[in-house]
């Protein structure tokens, strides 16, 4: 947890900077982490376990000013509709069926998306229009992060 936490916070010291709506990704200790940042600042970071071992798995989080928002295995604040017609919630653990399910839908989903609108407890919190080419050169990768279970 800790490798992950620390390569996260290096990965958004780094994308900190980044274009809005425009997908960037960074490697680093096995994993693959794509951002994506809205004009507020707001950033939609997805975690790929690539090559970090099994103790370690994907994650998505939404990172707002100071506040950190990411689903558990029960509880699912973070959800997104993807271009207005597929809602999906990772869990956050994709080691079991359900959870290896919702993770397959939204790293598909959230891939080829053109609008991804995200909900924090169920309140339209910020809305994403990536670049078509960061799109097709970037976030067509996220599909490839299959689930753990």
């Amino acid at each position: 947890m800790k490798k992950l936490m620390l390569m996260s916070l290096f990965a958004f010291t780094g994308i900190a900077q980044a274009a809005p709506n425009v997908w960037n990704e960074v490697y680093s200790q096995g994993f693959s982490e794509y951002s994506i940042r809205d004009a507020n600042g707001n950033t939609l970071l997805i975690a790929c376990n690539d090559e970090a071992g099994g103790d370690y798995d994907h994650s998505a989080w939404l990172q707002m000013k100071n506040k950190r928002i990411q689903n558990t295995d029960s509880k699912y604040p973070l959800t997104f509709l993807l271009d207005g017609k597929t809602k999906v919630a990772p869990t956050a653990s994709t080691k079991w069926r359900n959870g290896a399910n919702a993770w397959y839908d939204f790293s598909h989903g959230i891939a080829k998306a053109k609008k991804i609108e995200v909900f924090v407890n169920n309140k339209k919190v910020t809305t994403f229009i990536p670049t078509s080419q960061s799109i097709k050169s970037t976030a067509k990768d996220i599909g490839l992060c299959r689930p753990m279970f």
